[in-house]
């Protein structure tokens, strides 16, 4: 070959869509989450209304209700990828920077609920005192900044439809 010959391959490669990848993991994680955030919640509000939380403490009552409410964040972003068959949502990343979110405010609260016990990595502490728990804290970011990366992933994806 010379310098000016390339050469063309024209046979098509057919590529695998995100939704027929893991297609049936993405079903498995909609059908587990759907039910456990559905009687997470449904759990929540019948520890509520009969006071049953008292039995497990106020600490492990949030933690359950914690779980619960990202659980179920997590059912609405894997919903939307159903539907859409696309990997990156605008959906997706709210529901991300909400689940930081709440963990984020964890950190703060639940150090001041009775029955808290240090994760061993606290942010302003004293005796008997914890402002914020670290350890909480730090994955509540890793949330919001994979939900940043999430939100970039869509604007590309975007900008590849708009190209095609």
């Amino acid at each position: 070959m010379k310098d000016n010959d390339f050469r063309t391959d024209t046979n098509n490669v057919i590529k695998k869509n995100f939704s027929e990848k893991v297609g049936s993991l993405l079903m498995i994680a909609t059908f587990l989450t759907g039910i456990g955030s559905i009687g997470g919640v449904w759990s929540m509000i019948s520890m509520i209304k009969d006071g049953s939380w008292s039995e497990i403490g106020i600490n492990a009552f949030a933690w359950r209700s914690l779980m619960f409410l990202c659980m179920f964040c997590a059912f609405i972003a894997l919903v939307k990828i159903a539907i859409d068959e696309k990997p990156f949502s605008k959906t997706l990343s709210v529901c991300l920077w909400i689940i930081g979110g709440l963990i984020i405010a964890a950190s703060i609260v639940f150090p001041r609920l009775s029955g808290y016990r240090s994760s061993g990595f606290e942010l302003f502490s004293g005796k008997n005192f914890v402002l914020i728990d670290g350890m909480i804290l730090v994955v509540g970011i890793l949330f919001i900044i994979l939900g940043s990366l999430i939100k970039d992933g869509f604007e590309m994806q975007k900008e590849m439809e708009e190209i095609l």
